[in-house]
């Protein structure tokens, strides 16, 4: 019963240890554990801690800069929540996003800290993402074979994210911000491999979903025009407008051949 015992308080100390309690020494009685196993777990202790910190920091500096010096208090917090569940460091910031949206204090006075979060991920995943070997069979049979990069996450975002960064990114205050929904499209450039953003217009957002649906760029265009009752005497001027911006996706590497 006894071994039991001090195994049930050891296991308590180590969780406490990992979640970075400042008082698990306090708190528990550590007699039966040897003085020099100790001075190991602060060791690990603090290692944990620091590869944590500078994990969340790495991915998501600019959240934590609008975070400031709550951060201390909420990484702790977050990594009970949501225990690292893959030997991959990389995998234990993945529910950040997801944490902040829970922190009634923190969204009250940032409301948009959650997506500034998954923005920041995104830019993360979309890098480590595996491109899909099936791409081949979903090309659009229009011209030139151009088919929509397979490796992007398209989101709508409550707020103007990529400008709230940019401001962060450039030291300015942020002030009071009001909703703006913005349409971002993230994607892993297939020449270098760099994650680039592109924020869409509504007509390049319906241009592009319909293309995610299988459809052919001429078709694509053809569907749109239909869409928005585009008149026989303005059809070839948004012909020309639909052929300008498949010009500008191929030049982004949006679309691919």
């Amino acid at each position: 019963m006894k071994v039991k015992k001090n195994l049930k308080q050891t296991l308590k100390i180590v969780k406490d240890l990992i979640l970075f309690d400042s008082a698990w020494n306090k708190r528990n009685k550590i007699k039966h554990i040897d003085k020099k196993a100790i001075s190991k777990l602060e060791t690990y202790r603090n290692l944990v801690r620091t590869s944590l910190f500078d994990l969340i920091n790495n991915i998501y500096p600019n959240t934590c800069k609008a975070i400031g010096k709550k951060l201390d208090n909420l990484l702790p917090k977050y990594i009970e929540k949501y225990p690292p569940s893959s030997p991959i460091l990389i995998k234990a910031a993945e529910y950040f996003p997801q944490f902040l949206q829970t922190e009634k204090s923190i969204m009250k006075k940032y409301p948009f800290i959650s997506e500034l979060a998954l923005y920041e991920w995104l830019e993360v995943d979309v890098y480590e993402r595996e491109e899909d070997k099936e791409v081949g069979r979903h090309k659009n049979k229009g011209k030139n074979n151009l088919v929509l990069n397979p490796v992007h996450e398209m989101c709508t975002f409550q707020y103007a994210v990529p400008e709230i960064c940019e401001n962060i990114e450039d030291g300015r205050k942020l002030g009071k911000i009001k909703k703006s929904p913005t349409n971002v499209f993230i994607y892993r450039d297939p020449k270098n491999l760099s994650v680039r953003f592109m924020e869409l217009s509504l007509g390049t957002l319906n241009f592009i979903e319909l293309l995610k649906s299988g459809f052919p760029t001429d078709m694509v265009a053809m569907l749109l025009a239909n869409h928005y009752n585009i008149d026989e005497n303005n059809l070839q001027h948004f012909y020309s407008e639909i052929n300008k911006l498949v010009k500008t996706l191929i030049k982004s590497r949006i679309l691919i051949q």
